[in-house]
This record gives structure tokens, sequence and C-alpha cells, in this order.
């Protein structure tokens, strides 16, 4: 790969002005309906359903949307595969737990229908024989509108059901002039936002990879710190009409008021400090750190504490305020009885189990024999070393246990190190202050504020990037930041890989394809690729760098065009079982030929 990301300074003048900017937004007070206050969400996913075709995305993209809501301080209750009864109580208990709420919002992913200008939500049991039974086995859009529009507060529906839908082609009209639309019909809401995966009249895609292409842009945007509500919608839009090339476009329908309402937050309110170095320039949203620990605090990954342990103070990790800070980097859903997958990224292999295991015995906990097993001698001492420490006594290897054993916790031998399991928004101010190359810190700031895990492998960097669209635009996107998609070019370098993205579930999706009877698992999208007009599925494939193919690690029977749909010109990661079945805890370490038209993450590399 070529080219380096340039510097990006700032003269100290440009520097205050940006803090002044930032200071004057946090005292712009968001309407407590947004920024504060109770904020309720319905979501309801039904993809199976029972008399026509199961939908690919509708349960993932309710439950991705979820996991969201709840993140930025949403009271959600989630519905999947919800028959008549069942959308009719989740609506009516819904509008009972909205009364009084400052934020109120609905999402619905599934089949919709529009008859004589009337849409309506379909539920998973209906059999729509007839016109005349959508009155019986479908809700009506406005009913749900109408139910939450005197609730108070900001009201918000989101409706990902404008698909091409099955139901049309069996069912019998009983009036000559009664219509059928394709899409939704445009409405006129009362008080209450409501937006469209298609504008009114049009069809929305459903998606090849994880997520819808409505769904995945919302997924992009709805926690983006600062970002307007309004704008937010707009945002959406393009992404959405980018990605499917101009074929769905979302609407919106209804008016906000005036005043700017923010989901997240713009920006935390922050203090006047002096002018800093031109290397350690803010950018808008990320206020300056005072001191190193306050900069490593903020950082808060394996990488950030190695290097303020190494550029600050090699004894930092006895203090107890730094071991409480690497032990709250694990997100909750590690910690509540998922600790092994931390433990194996920070100890991968059976040398680093057995340097581990080393450390535990000097510490004064006879584990006995160094062998890389973790029997009840190693999980008693951890527990020791916990416990001293006054750590949660697990008995798993966490951040915080190596750190109390003065072990480095993102470099491994040879100066390769991943900064941390999981995806975060770096803060390239904070990252300059502790010492990390400026080279890296400029990378990161030029790619903003997506979630990434960034690593050397090799004396190269590598990016791992939570992004929705396409891989053609995320290539493009990284181009500007002298980084290009990864070459992966040998079992070592694909294992590296592999480790950067595969224990933070949001770089990966989960799905069932009925039509091949299989479970799979697919990951980030890379640097291999064919051109376009190539039609032999084997021959053809190269990397974007222009090295030679001589390393390829597909999937049995991958690459073979004859999958889902469209053109296969990309390689990403996958992991596939035949029937049924649960891939929580498998890796996606082989690769399979997608589209790259609806990617979620992408790996990325650069000269350093």
């Amino acid at each position: 790969m070529t080219g380096r990301a340039a510097g990006a300074g700032q003269t100290a003048l440009a520097y205050i002005a940006l803090i002044l900017l930032a200071v004057i937004l946090s005292m712009m007070a968001a309407p407590a309906s947004a920024a504060e206050g109770k904020r309720v969400a319905l979501v309801i996913g039904n993809a199976d359903y029972e008399h026509v075709s199961t939908l690919t995305n509708p349960a993932n993209d309710a439950a991705d949307l979820a996991r969201k809501l709840t993140g930025i301080g949403f009271e959600v209750t989630t519905g999947l595969d919800l028959d008549y009864t069942g959308m009719r109580l989740a609506v009516r208990d819904f509008t009972t737990a909205a009364v009084g709420a400052d934020v109120v919002l609905i999402y619905f992913a599934g089949h919709g229908i529009e008859i004589e200008n009337t849409n309506y939500l379909i539920p998973v049991n209906a059999t729509l024989k007839s016109d005349r039974d959508v009155e019986f086995e479908a809700i009506r859009l406005d009913a749900v509108v109408n139910a939450v529009s005197d609730t108070g507060g900001l009201k918000v529906i989101l409706v990902d059901a404008c698909r091409n839908n099955p139901f049309l082609s069996q069912m019998s009209r009983t009036g000559a002039t009664r219509s059928i639309g394709n899409g939704l019909a445009a409405i006129e809401p009362g008080g209450v936002v409501v937006g469209y995966a298609a504008r009114g009249g049009t069809l929305a895609q459903d998606g090849d990879g994880r997520n819808s292409p409505y769904a995945a842009a919302l997924l992009e945007y709805i926690d983006e710190p600062g970002l307007e509500l309004g704008k937010l919608f707009r945002k959406v839009r393009d992404r959405v009409y980018r990605t499917t090339d101009g074929f769905q476009e979302p609407f919106t329908y209804g008016s906000l008021p005036g005043e700017d309402i923010f989901l997240v937050p713009p920006v935390e309110k922050v203090a006047m400090p002096a002018p800093a170095p031109v290397s350690r320039a803010a950018v808008p949203g990320q206020a300056a750190p005072a001191t190193p620990f306050e900069a490593a605090a903020k950082v808060n990954t394996l990488r950030g504490w190695s290097l303020y342990a190494r550029t600050t103070d090699e004894r930092a990790f006895s203090d107890p305020a730094v071991l409480e800070h690497i032990r709250a980097m694990t997100p909750e859903w590690i910690a509540a009885g998922n600790e092994k997958v931390m433990e194996e990224f920070l100890l991968p292999d059976r040398e680093a189990r057995q340097a581990f295991q080393a450390a535990l015995n000097e510490a004064g906990a006879d584990v006995g024999t160094p062998d890389g097993v973790f029997g009840p001698k190693t999980r008693a001492g951890i527990r020791m070393v916990q416990s001293g420490a006054g750590l949660p006594e697990t008995g798993v290897a966490g951040p915080a246990v190596l750190a109390t054993l003065n072990i480095a916790l993102a470099e491994d031998p040879g100066g390769s190190f991943i900064s941390a399991p999981f995806a975060t928004r770096h803060n390239p101010v904070a990252l300059r202050m502790i010492g990390e190359d400026p080279q890296i810190a400029g990378i990161l700031e030029c790619l903003g504020l997506r979630k990434s895990v960034y690593g050397v492998y090799e004396g190269r960097l590598y990016v791992a990037v939570m992004r929705s669209g396409s891989v053609a635009a995320a290539r493009e996107d990284a181009q500007k930041c002298g980084l290009d998609l990864a070459s992966v070019t040998s079992a070592a370098e694909n294992a590296f890989v592999v480790r950067m993205f595969s224990s933070d579930p949001g770089f990966v999706s989960m799905g069932y394809d009925s039509n091949t009877n299989t479970s799979y698992k697919s990951g980030p999208y890379f640097g291999l690729r064919k051109d376009r007009g190539e039609n032999n599925a084997v021959i053809g494939w190269r990397w974007f760098s222009g090295e030679p193919v001589r390393y390829e690690n597909w999937l049995p029977g991958k690459p073979d065009q004859r999958h889902g749909r469209g053109d296969k010109h990309y390689a990403q990661y996958q992991y596939e079982r035949r029937g049924r079945a649960d891939l929580s805890s498998v890796r996606a370490t082989q690769w399979f030929d997608g589209a790259g038209i609806h990617g979620h993450a992408v790996i990325l590399e650069g000269d350093f």
C-alpha cells in the first residue's frame, strides 16, 4: 500500500477557536425530551411469516436497533415475529408506558401494504386472501400513529416495511376501483414524525447482509454524538440512496419542532485550557484532556494504558484508580458471564498463557509448572491476585489482572499490538497526549468518529472500522486518509486480522439462509476483489494493492457466484454451518465472495 496520512496540524489560534465553539455548543441546552428525561421505544421485527416467504433481515434489524437505543438511554420493548394479537397488545401496552415520556419511538420492520391509500403493518400470521381481509388481519399504520399522538413529547415512528409484498400475488380484489399499491402511501401525521424506508409509492430492499439498507443507515447514525435529529434523517436518506444506487430513497413525513433535538448530546462541557501544542490540536466534539491520566482514562483501551504506563509511570498499574478504569473498559455483556472472551484475546496462545502462569508463580500463587492449561490451580491463583487488588474474584484473567502482574496489555512479541478487543471511537487528542504515534493519531482523526480497532503487525498499520454502506465507498474514504482495503497475504496475517475483529460482535452478523439451509456468520470486507465483467467465479481475483495472490483462505466451494443476489466481486470473512445453528461462539476466519453493497465493517491497511 502507498500513501501516508497528512498531519492534522492546526495553529494555536484555530485551536482556541474550536475550544470556544465547543464551549458555546455545550452551553446550548438541548431539549430535555432529547438529551435527558424519559425515553421509550417499541421495536418490532416480523420476519418469519407463516403464509409467505421469510424475510431475511427484520429480526436482525430489530435486535440491533434495540441494542443501539438502549445504549443511548431508551427503555426498549422488543417484539419479534408478532401475530395480530401480539402486535395489538404490544402497541396498546406501549402507549401506557409512553405516557409522560419526553421521546416516544416506534420502529417496525417487516411487511407492509397499502390499499386505497391506507397503510397496514402485517403480522406474521396474516393470510390476506382478499383485500377485505386486511382490515381484520393487519394493523392500520394510522392507528399506531394515533395511539401515541397524545402522549406528549417528541413522537417518531420508523417504518421499514416498503418491501415488494408477496401477498399481492395471491390477493383477490372485491371492487373494480379498489387499488393495491406498491410500497406505502404518503402520510400526513399530526404531531408525529413518520419515517419511511422508501418514499411513498416506491419499494425498499431487504438487503443482502445482516441489515436492510434503511436499518443499516439508522444503526450508523442514531448514536452519533451531536447529530441533530433532522440532519440524522437527511444523512440516513443520503446513505441509503447512495448504497442502493438510487433505487431506494427514504422519506420523512411530519415536521420537527423549531429547536434542535439531539438523541445523543453534542459535546461535553469543557473548561478553557491553555493553547495546546500544534501536534495536539483538538477536533470538534473532543475536548483536550488536562493531564496524561485524564487522557488515558478518556482513551481507556489496552493500548492506551500501556502507553500511559510506558511514558508516564511504570508503576502506574499499582494505582487503584488506574485499575478501576482498566476493569471498567470491559463491556457489560462480557462482564456479565462471558469473561473468557477477554481472556482468550489477552492470552491467545500457549506461550502467552505459560508466561502468565509464570507471572502468577512470581506473585506468590503456586500454580505449578507453567503448561498453558488453566486448571483449578491457575484459576485459584487468578482469584488470589484479584482479591489482593480489590477486583471481583472471577478466576478469569482480565486486563486488570494482567496490569497487576505488570504484563503488557497490548504489545505482542516483535512490537505488534492490537489496541483493544472491542471497537471504540478514538480520541486523537488524548492519544497524542499519552504518546501514540502521531501518524496513527492523524489517521484515526481522518477516519472520524466511526468505531474501530487499530493495530500494527510486521510494521504495517491495520484498522478494523465499523461502517455501513458499499465497499467502494469505504475504500474511497480510506484512501483520503492514506489507507486502502487490506491485503491478507499469509496465514499468520489472517490470524492477526481475525483476532482484531472477532471479539466484538459489532464487527460480525449472523443469520440463516433458508434457501440453502445454512447458518452463517459474516465479518468485515477486505482488499481482495475482481473486476466487474469477470464471469469466471474462481479466476480474476486480485489485491487492490497489486500484490500477487499467493495465499487464499476461501470457504469450501467458494467463490462460486451461485449464492444470493447480484455480482460477487469482493471478499469478506465468513463462517458457515449446515442447518440452523447458534454461531455466537465461533469465529469467521475464512473468506466468502460477496457483493460489497451493504457491508457493515471493513479492514484497512497502510504504511507505518
